[in-house]
C-alpha cells in the first residue's frame, strides 16, 4: 500500500508540479578573467525526478547497454559568475520548470595545461531542486508531496578553439542527488546516481556568446535499473 501510495503522490505531482534537474553545461574550459563578470540566459530540456525515482525494470532481453526511457522537460535558466583568479572562476544559476525550481553553486578551475587551442577544467558544484503542490478531488483535499533533491556533482570539460570566434566543448560528469519525499503518511529517501556527456558549439563574437548543445543523461535509481534521457539546451550571454 505505501508503494502504491507514493506512486499516486509522484502522478499528481507530475501534473502539478514537478522537480526538474537541469542537466545543461553552458560553459567551456575557460575561465573569466579575474575581478571581471559573465551573465548567460538558457532555454533547455532537464532529467524529471519525479518520474526517474519510480523505474522498476528494463525489458526482460535487455543487456546493460539498454536503457529505459527517462522523462526530459522544459527548463528556463539563468546564471552568473565571476572570475577568481587566472585558473578559477565561481557561478550560479537559478532555474525554473513546471512548478519546480532548481539553483547549482560551482567552482571552475582551469588545469595546467601549455596549449593556445585546447584548454582542459574540471566545475565541481552543489545542486538543489525543490517542488511541492497540492490537489483536491471531488471526494476531498489530497495533500501532495514536497520533493526535495540535495546534490553534487563532477563534470570535466574540454575545450578546442577552432578560431577566434567558435568553439567546441566535452563535457563528462557524475552526478548524485539526495532525494526526499514527504508527505502525510509517506517518507521516502533514496540517492540517484547520473552520469551525462555533453557536446557544445560555442559561436563568440567578442564578449557575447551563442551555445547550442545536445547530448545525454543517464541514470541509476536505487533499484539499479538503467535509464536514459536526450539533453538539449540553447543559451547565449556575456563573458567578459
Amino acid at each position: 500500500m505505501k508503494k502504491i501510495g507514493l506512486y499516486l503522490v509522484v502522478l499528481t505531482m507530475f501534473l502539478s508540479g514537478c522537480a526538474v534537474m537541469n542537466t545543461s553545461m553552458m560553459e567551456t574550459a575557460e575561465v573569466t578573467r579575474p575581478g571581471y563578470p559573465k551573465f548567460g540566459v538558457e532555454y533547455g530540456y532537464g532529467l524529471d525526478l519525479t518520474t526517474t525515482m519510480l523505474i522498476t525494470s528494463v525489458e526482460p532481453d535487455s543487456t546493460i547497454f539498454n536503457a529505459t526511457g527517462l522523462l526530459s522537460l522544459p527548463v528556463y535558466g539563468v546564471k552568473a559568475g565571476i572570475g577568481l583568479t587566472d585558473k578559477m572562476d565561481i557561478n550560479g544559476k537559478l532555474w525554473i520548470s513546471l512548478g519546480g525550481v532548481g539553483s547549482k553553486v560551482y567552482l571552475k578551475y582551469r588545469l595546467p595545461y601549455d596549449s593556445e587551442k585546447t584548454s582542459f577544467a574540471i566545475m565541481p558544484g552543489l545542486t538543489f531542486v525543490t517542488t511541492e503542490s497540492d490537489d483536491e478531488e471531488e471526494e476531498g483535499a489530497i495533500e501532495i508531496a514536497d520533493i526535495n533533491s540535495y546534490g553534487f556533482e563532477i563534470p570535466f570539460l574540454a575545450t578546442y578553439r577552432v578560431g577566434k570566434a567558435p568553439a567546441v566543448t566535452g563535457m563528462a560528469r557524475y552526478s548524485a542527488d539526495f532525494i526526499s519525499i514527504n508527505e502525510a503518511n509517506i517518507e521516502e529517501a533514496f540517492m540517484l546516481n547520473r552520469f551525462g556527456v555533453v557536446g557544445e558549439l560555442s559561436l563568440e563574437l567578442g564578449p557575447i556568446y551563442l551555445r547550442p548543445e545536445i547530448g545525454v543523461e543517464m541514470a541509476t535509481p536505487k533499484n539499479g535499473t538503467f535509464g536514459a534521457a536526450p539533453i538539449f539546451a540553447i543559451g547565449a550571454g556575456i563573458d567578459l
